[in-house]
């Protein structure tokens, strides 16, 4: 019998284990960065936060008075 794949229903415990597995590794991966290295990734996701909602207005998704509020 073939294994399952874990988008099949029934992996309920599978992901938990790998959701947990995730969420500690970046917990350790946030720890050992400097105070720099954060306000850098910080500023990184911003600018990127930015031309998405700039890219939104472009398209006609988001009305232009978003990008001031």
């Amino acid at each position: 019998m073939a294994a399952r794949p874990l988008l099949e229903p029934g992996h309920d415990a599978d992901w938990e284990r790998i959701n947990r597995e995730q969420d500690e590794q970046r917990r350790e991966r946030a720890r050992a960065l400097t105070p720099a290295q954060r306000i850098e990734i910080g500023q990184r996701l911003s600018e990127q936060a930015v031309a998405m909602l700039a890219a939104s207005i472009e398209a006609g998704h988001v009305p232009r008075r978003a990008l001031w509020s």
